[in-house]
């Protein structure tokens, strides 16, 4: 029960915030969006660049039972 209560608290505080503070909310989203942006880009390509293992070759040759 206090963690819902302690829930709807932190959502209303950050609703209320972002109605008292906007511009701030508003220059931090357009300073971090590239940022994000650079990283998903940079996960994307190592992931590009990385194969996938497949089930054969994990596997040494040998049956486990």
């Amino acid at each position: 029960m206090v963690h819902i209560v302690l829930g709807l608290f932190f959502i209303a505080l950050g609703i209320w915030g972002l109605f008292d503070a906007y511009y701030y909310v508003a220059d931090l989203v357009k300073g971090g969006l590239p940022l994000l942006l650079i990283l998903f880009g940079l996960l994307a390509t190592l992931a590009g660049f990385i194969p996938p293992n497949t089930k054969e070759e994990e596997s040494d040759g040998r049956e486990r039972i």
